[in-house]
Formats: structure tokens, C-alpha cells, sequence
């Protein structure tokens, strides 16, 4: 005779979740039917927090309601939803009063396949295996995390996700720095820069110094004369002026060195 199946054995169906550059929920290939606003907004709030959050930071914080029979009722209804959308009644745990997305759940997202590939890139010594690595990190971040949402909760899990993607473009952009390869190494300052022009003057001079031993003057020069603007509309400030002494040498056509040697950076560990 046929042994039935455990709760925790039915078949759970295939889940894709995407929040880099796209919000998308797929069960089974079709999209999750959340039957509710607030379903979808507790999921992406949980998955912002892997590490779970208590009924009361929930209530408060997405619904701004204070514990009592409604609004335990509106939890336990929205918890229900969610879980019936994923089609897995495991989906959300609760461990010592607190709830969070089951690892299975976590491992569907692209942010898991990011910071996994980020992980593999900080910890092999291989430098061919980490290129590969940072570049699947990088190739995973499409844009911003859950574009469309603009709550608090959101902003600083988009900050810190954004953060760890510029990281891994710096990375790279050393490991080519080490190689010499001014191209790959201007291409990834360049990105960087894009995604976040605050992450150090240094950055900026590497990058106007690249362009230089490229032959590329003049869009060394455009860039220092952009990065000026910035400085004074976003931060009422100037170049350091060593910045402004790169940039002078490099509109005087002079010689250029080793960028450590003229400017007197670690190309190991650059200044902030």
C-alpha cells in the first residue's frame, strides 16, 4: 500500500523570485497570486530581513498597528495569503516569536544567487575563480533592489545591496588594476563611479589616471571637470589637490607614471 505523503513532503511548486532591477513573484512559471496589497508587501519585507522580524515590528512597521484581536487577525489572514500564493505552507516559519521566509524561499531570489557569488569571490585565492565569481555578481545585479517601492525598510536594503555591487566592481576593476590592463580596469571604475560618485576621491583620480595611460586625454579631462561639478552642486566642496594637480599634468600632455609612483597610492590599498 501506498504511503501518503507528510505535509512537509507534497510537492511545493517551482518558485522564482527576482528584486534586482525587476520585481517579479513566479510559482510554477505564472505569476504569484497574492490576493492582497499587503500579502506581497509583508513577503518583500520579510525577505529585506532573512533573519525575521517579530508580529509586533511587522504590525508597526508596515501597517502602523499596535497588537489587539484585528490586527492579529489581519496577520494571521495576510501570513495565510502568502503562504497559499507560494503554494507552500512552510513558506513563512515562526521560531520564539519570530517570523521569517524559509531557507527554501530565500534561495529562490536572485539576491541569493548574488551574495553567494559574492561570497565566492571574497574567499578563493584564485584570481581567475574570483573574476568569474564578481562577474556573476555583477552580471545578477540588473538595477536597484524592488524599483517601484519606496518605504524605508526598502531604501536601506536597496542601499546595502547597492553598496555590496559596487564593491564587487571595485574588486574587479583592482584585480585588472594588477594586470595592467588600464581598459578593463576604467571600464569597472567607470561603473562604480556611475552607481555611486561618493566612494572616494581616489576612485575618481584612478580613473582619470587610466583614461590618461589609455591616450585618452581628453576624457580624463571630462571626467575631473564632472566630478568638479559634482562636488560643488551635491556637496558645496573642491577637489583635493592632488585631483587638481592629476588633472593639470594630464592637460599639460606630461609623461605619465605608475599611478602609485605619481600620486603615491597603494595600488593594494587605495586611500579614501
Amino acid at each position: 500500500m501506498k504511503r501518503l505523503q507528510s505535509r512537509s513532503e507534497q510537492a511545493v511548486p517551482a518558485l522564482r523570485v527576482r528584486t534586482l532591477g525587476q520585481v517579479e513573484v513566479l510559482v510554477a512559471g505564472h505569476p504569484a497570486q497574492w490576493h492582497a496589497q499587503t500579502a506581497e508587501e509583508l513577503f518583500f519585507y520579510l525577505l529585506s530581513y532573512p533573519e525575521g522580524r517579530s508580529k509586533g515590528e511587522i504590525l508597526e512597521t508596515l501597517w502602523g498597528l499596535d497588537p489587539d484581536p484585528v490586527a492579529n487577525n489581519r496577520f494571521r489572514v495576510t501570513i495565510f495569503r502568502i503562504r497559499t500564493a507560494l503554494g507552500n505552507p512552510e513558506a513563512i516559519l515562526e521560531e520564539h516569536g519570530r517570523y521569517r521566509l524559509a531557507e527554501a524561499v530565500l534561495q529562490s531570489t536572485d539576491l541569493f544567487g548574488f551574495y553567494q557569488a559574492l561570497s565566492e569571490g571574497h574567499h578563493t585565492a584564485c584570481e581567475t575563480a574570483r573574476l568569474k565569481a564578481y562577474n556573476k555578481a555583477i552580471s545578477l545585479y540588473r538595477g536597484d533592489y524592488l524599483p517601484g517601492f519606496a518605504t524605508n525598510w526598502v531604501s536601506q536594503a536597496r542601499e546595502e545591496h547597492k553598496t555590496a555591487y559596487v564593491q564587487a566592481l571595485l574588486e574587479v576593476a583592482l584585480i585588472y588594476y594588477d594586470q595592467e590592463d588600464w581598459r578593463a580596469t576604467s571600464d569597472y571604475l567607470e561603473r562604480a563611479l556611475k552607481a555611486d560618485p561618493y566612494i572616494g576621491e581616489n576612485y575618481h583620480q584612478r580613473l582619470m589616471w587610466c583614461l590618461a595611460a589609455l591616450g585618452d586625454r581628453y576624457k580624463a579631462i571630462e571626467h575631473y571637470r564632472r566630478f568638479v561639478k559634482f562636488l560643488h552642486e551635491e556637496l558645496g566642496d573642491t577637489p583635493m589637490p592632488e585631483t587638481h594637480e592629476l588633472a593639470e599634468h594630464i592637460k599639460q600632455g606630461s609623461p605619465i607614471l605608475p599611478y602609485h609612483e605619481a600620486r603615491g597610492l597603494s595600488a593594494k590599498s587605495p586611500q579614501a
